[in-house]
This record gives C-alpha cells, sequence and structure tokens, in this order.
C-alpha cells in the first residue's frame, strides 16, 4: 500500500512538471519577427545631363520701312515665319523633395525664314527676306517631379544671327546682303520623363521674342531715296529631346 502510494505521487508530480513546462514554452516562446517592409526608391534627378534636340517653329516677322526723300512715307508690315531647327543641350538640375531647380543652355541650328515683297508708293518695290541661321538659349527650370515623371517651366536669355536680303527696284536697283545679331529672352513649360537611370526623354515649348533692330539704312539714287528697314522677330517651338544623365 505504501509503495503504491508513493508510485501515485511520483506519477503526478511527473506530470505537473511537463504540463507547467509545457505551458511555460506556451507562453514565453517569442512570437516571430515580421520581414522588413521593402520601401521603393524614388528617382533622384540630381545631376548633369546633355543631349539632343529638334523641332519646328512658326512665327512672324515684323517690318518697319521708312523712307525719306522725294517721298516721305512709312510702310509697316507682317509676315509669318516657319522652319525647323535641331542642336545640342546641357543642363543641371537639383532636387529638393519634389521641388526640381536647374539651368540648361542649348544652341541649334535653323532654318526658320520669312520673305515678303512691298509697294513703295509708285516709285518700286522692296523685297526683304530673313533667315534665323542659328539659335540659342540660357535658361532657368522649375519643376515638380513625381518619380519618374517631371513637370517644369523654364525662361531665360535668347540670341540668334539673321541674314538678311534686301532687293529695291524703281529709282534705280538696290541689293544687299546684311547679318545681324539679336538678342532677347524665352520663356515656356515642359514635361520629361526618365525612362532610364541614364536617360530621360523631354517634350518642350517655348515662346522666342528676339527683339527689334535696324537692319538696313541707306540712301541710294544720289540721295533721292533714304531707307530705314527695322526688323522684329518672335515665334513659337516645338521640341523633343533625348538626355543622357550622368
Amino acid at each position: 500500500m505504501r509503495n503504491l502510494l508513493i508510485t501515485s505521487l511520483t506519477t503526478c508530480a511527473v506530470v505537473s512538471f511537463v504540463n507547467y513546462s509545457h505551458a511555460a514554452d506556451v507562453i514565453y516562446d517569442p512570437a516571430p519577427v515580421p520581414p522588413a517592409p521593402v520601401v521603393e526608391e524614388t528617382y533622384d534627378w540630381t545631376g548633369a545631363y546633355i543631349g539632343i534636340f529638334g523641332g519646328a517653329a512658326t512665327g512672324d516677322v515684323d517690318y518697319d520701312l521708312g523712307v525719306t526723300g522725294l517721298i516721305n512715307l512709312n510702310v509697316g508690315a507682317s509676315n509669318s515665319a516657319g522652319g525647323l531647327f535641331g542642336g545640342a543641350q546641357a543642363g543641371f538640375d537639383y532636387q529638393m523633395g519634389s521641388i526640381v531647380l536647374g539651368a540648361v543652355a542649348d544652341i541649334a541650328a535653323s532654318d526658320i525664314d520669312s520673305e515678303l515683297s512691298v509697294s513703295l508708293g509708285g516709285l518700286g518695290s522692296a523685297t526683304a527676306k530673313s533667315e534665323l541661321k542659328y539659335l540659342g538659349t540660357v535658361r532657368a527650370r522649375l519643376g515638380y517631379a513625381m518619380d519618374r515623371f517631371m513637370v517644369y517651366g523654364h525662361g531665360g536669355f535668347a540670341y540668334g544671327e539673321t541674314e538678311q536680303s534686301l532687293s529695291v527696284t524703281g529709282l534705280g536697283t538696290l541689293t544687299n546682303d546684311n547679318n545681324d545679331t539679336k538678342t532677347g529672352y524665352v520663356v515656356g513649360a515642359g514635361l520629361e520623363y526618365a525612362a532610364f537611370d541614364n536617360i530621360s526623354f523631354q517634350t518642350e515649348y517655348s515662346y522666342v521674342d528676339l527683339g527689334t533692330d535696324s537692319i538696313f539704312s541707306q540712301s541710294f539714287g544720289g540721295g533721292a531715296l533714304n531707307l530705314n528697314l527695322d526688323e522684329s522677330l518672335d515665334f513659337h517651338t516645338v521640341k523633343a529631346s533625348i538626355n543622357y544623365r550622368f
């Protein structure tokens, strides 16, 4: 009887210890640590870039022809201008949050031209032709970035060279060729998309005003006729670019 009681007490003690150990394991077993969330990196527009571009332009060339001498008159006329252009650009962007600040300079060859003929009050006629040989700009950019997509505005200094030819018939015949350097301003807006880490595609609109200046002033016919021709040039451009970003 005594041995049976000892055996029963021993069995109860073992079972209690096993149950307690199992309960302790359940209570103190730490939960598995969840994996860290994957954070996607956003594109960083900071850095220098170079690119090539091509586009088209349309606008107006305004002429103001002053005539003195045998006759006194002032003839103002406007004519449409248009053509293609293409060139290269280089710039730098700096991103702060979603805001992108940048600067860019470009230079392009151009065949934007215009030709206009006017009457000189029955004494003859004058034909003026202008062609923009090249166009350059130095601009600031302010953009808003949405990861790899950016919208921006831009503006700054514009310059170029026009080549003019003026032919006058009537009191004698005069033909004159001249080159004129022009300066003005450019403003506009654009979109840019970074298709790859180092390659971005861009489309851009610009309004360019190269100002007004005198391109021709001369007397002929023994001083019988004095001519002064002023020219102003402004136009709209749309271009597409591909940039390599460092």
